[in-house]
Parts: C-alpha cells; structure tokens; sequence
C-alpha cells in the first residue's frame, strides 16, 4: 500500500460508502479507553469509517488510502483530512492506526509509516470479520478459505523492533443492520469476490433487520 492506486474500484467504494458495521468504534472504546492524541493518521483508511470513529480521540485525523475512488468517497469531516499521496502524509503524529490494511503492506512501507510515529505514540492494529454464512447460504454460496490474516500484527513481521506491546485480543461481537444496509455489505462482498452484481437480486430476503456475529481482532503498541 503505497501509491494512488484503483486496487479497490469505483464499484467496491460505492458499496463501502453506502454502509460500514459500527465496529470501529467499538474497537477503539476497548483499546484506547478514553486517550486523547494530538494527531492520527489512519493508514488505509477506504471511505472514511475508520477516520470517523477517530474524532473522539484526536485533535486531527489525517486519512491516508492509495486508492482514489475510496478517497473521493469519504465521509467529509472538518477535522478530517484525506489523502491519496503519501507525499501529502504529516511528517510526525501521536497516534497511527491500521484498520484492516497490514495484509496490504510490507516491512519496507511498514517502517516507512512507523517513522512518522513520535516516541511515546501509539500504533493499532485492528480487523473485524463478519460471519455472512446465514445469508450466502441462501443462495449456495460459501466464502472461500484465503490466506488472509484478520490477526496480523507486528509480531508478523521479522526483525521489527522499537514497539512495546500492550494489548492483543481477539472477541465476538454481534451488531444489527436493517435490509438495506445488510445488501450494501453483501454486495461488497460480492464485489471483492468476483461474484456478479446481479447475484445480490437472487436472494430471497425474508427480514427487515438482521443480526450478524463479527470477530474483532485488535493490537495495540507504544513506540519507545
């Protein structure tokens, strides 16, 4: 994850923007418990979910994603600034946050990301999975197995030091969404997936709100 890049395309984006699960802010409650920071920047930061669920705890929030359909669709905030352009990123912040991004990137930019960190700054990692199996169900599909790690932190990366653990924890959560923003998530995931758009029009709905189980996966380190 490094440079303007379309890896997540306009189609992908329309369904972030639509509806993201409250999970963000649920994470950030238990990891930072009430902390407050100066600057954060948020690394991979897609339609602004992430950002958001920031506010609370930063004077700044700068949102930084390659992709520009994600950019061009972020939520807008007064203390939010996005950016597409690594040449645009502070050169110091007090608080940096991967959300969902590290399978994304590699030491090299992983280092480059941390040096922008003050020392005594804290650096998250987190990811949530949401379990769609009730509802692919309906129209026989499963989701295939990948190597994609939820839990990556920087225990994954070799030689990676400067960082004083702190927290990680992996929970269940559940959350409720109505039909609509229940078809948003599905047809990202469609979308990611290769599937067709019009696979979403073949599912038999038979609710108004449903209820979906999530794991979240969070790290938390103080640079030193």
């Amino acid at each position: 994850m490094s440079q303007p890049s379309s890896a997540y395309n306009n189609s992908e984006s329309i369904y972030y923007s639509a509806y993201r699960p409250p999970l963000h802010e649920l994470i950030l409650s238990e990891v930072l418990k009430g902390r407050h920071f100066k600057t954060a920047l948020d690394i991979g930061c897609g339609v602004g979910a992430s950002c958001i669920a920031l506010i609370p705890y930063a004077n700044t929030v700068i949102g930084y994603d390659p992709s520009q359909a994600m950019i061009e669709k972020a939520t807008s905030h007064p203390t939010i600034t996005y950016t597409n352009r690594l040449e645009e990123l502070p050169d110091y912040c007090d608080l940096l946050c991967f959300f969902g991004s590290l399978e994304y990137i590699d030491t090299v930019m992983l280092k480059k990301y941390t040096q922008r960190l003050n020392k005594g700054g804290c650096l998250i990692c987190c990811d949530f999975e949401v379990d769609y199996a009730s509802i692919l169900k309906l129209v026989d599909i499963t989701i295939e197995t990948t190597d994609y790690n939820h839990a990556k932190n920087l225990s994954n990366y070799q030689d990676f030091q400067g960082f004083k653990e702190q927290v990680v924890k992996v929970e269940s959560t559940s959350f409720n969404c109505n039909l609509e923003q229940l078809k948003s998530l599905i047809g990202a995931e469609f979308e990611h997936m290769g599937k067709p758009k019009d696979l979403l029009d073949s599912i038999q709905f038979d609710q108004e709100t449903y209820e979906l189980k999530a794991a979240l996966y969070y790290s938390m380190y103080i640079k030193h």
